[in-house]
């Protein structure tokens, strides 16, 4: 039977959520809690984003896999909490998009949600401001749009990010190209340092940030190979916690650094400065090439 576009309300283990299936029957799951992008299925059936069996689906808590969104400030470059805080706070469904001047003309099988803003934002980040992210379903790709305005007087910067978690079957298979002739900061070792690019190694620890870095990847694993593509974000980072005796993260089982690779578009080294009424757009396209059959 052929698939029909749709949109749908639901919960994700025990948090509401928006479903996404486009018609040649690939699906998207998006949290209202921090408009987490939580599954994206191929047409195939087969699952492109890891998520944590660890991680704890409540209030406040950032969710361990999927594509957590990073605003406004990227890990611990600031004095916000870890991260920001956008990936802990409430989203919700944006019903007229007529009113959104600076969003494409939303395509149609998407959803875009708005963060709520709260007295806890405001006592962290007094600034008048407005963040969206549109999902999108089209051409066996998966599209997420983050876009940033300026509804105060007062100018403010931002650093960015979709840390995108993506399932890779494991670890051995993963071969990511399109980064040679770039270097790095090192973020494994304090302080980091700028190395050229080197091929990843499995099950090693990598902390890496690309600045001005392409904007188009290839990924191969057991998975299948995807394409990744991102326009307004200048960075990339590549992130694994690996193992070796390694300690990860508590909502991470102990081997399952095999199983993910995180490659994020970004926007670090040169943080957005937007003056009153300014706006941004960041786009990261993920694009099943030759999909795994499982």
């Amino acid at each position: 039977m052929p698939h029909t576009e749709s949109c749908q309300t639901c919960l994700f283990h025990g948090l509401p959520a928006v479903r996404l299936t486009a018609a040649d029957g690939s699906t998207a799951t998006v949290t209202l809690h921090g408009a987490h992008v939580v599954s994206w299925k191929t047409p195939q059936g087969v699952e492109q984003l890891y998520l944590s069996p660890n991680t704890r689906f409540e209030g406040g808590q950032a969710i361990r896999g999927g594509v957590p969104v990073v605003f406004p400030q990227f890990n611990t470059r600031g004095v916000l909490p870890r991260h920001g805080f956008a990936r802990t706070c409430r989203w919700a469904v944006v019903e007229d998009l007529e009113e959104m001047e600076e969003l494409e003309r939303p395509k149609p099988c998407s959803v875009t949600l708005a963060l709520q803003s709260h007295k806890v934002i405001k006592s962290l980040w007094p600034y008048a401001f407005g963040c969206e992210l549109t999902v999108a379903l089209q051409d066996n790709s998966l599209v997420m749009t983050l876009a940033v305005r300026n509804k105060g007087q007062a100018a403010f910067s931002f650093q960015a990010a979709l840390h995108t978690y993506l399932a890779i079957g494991s670890i051995d298979s993963v071969a990511l190209t399109g980064l040679e002739g770039h270097a790095f900061e090192d973020c494994t070792e304090a302080p980091s340092v700028v190395k050229p690019h080197s091929a990843l190694q499995p099950h090693a620890f990598v902390d890496r940030i690309y600045f001005d870095a392409p904007d188009t990847l290839q990924l191969q694993s057991a998975n299948g190979q995807l394409q990744l593509q991102q326009s307004g974000f200048c960075d990339i980072v590549v992130w694994n916690p690996g193992g070796f005796g390694a300690n990860p993260p508590p909502d991470l089982p102990q081997d399952g650094y095999k199983h993910f690779l995180c490659v994020e578009a970004a926007r670090i080294g040169k943080p957005v400065v937007l003056e009153a009424g300014g706006s941004w757009r960041g786009t990261q396209t993920l694009q099943a090439v030759r999909p795994s059959i499982g």
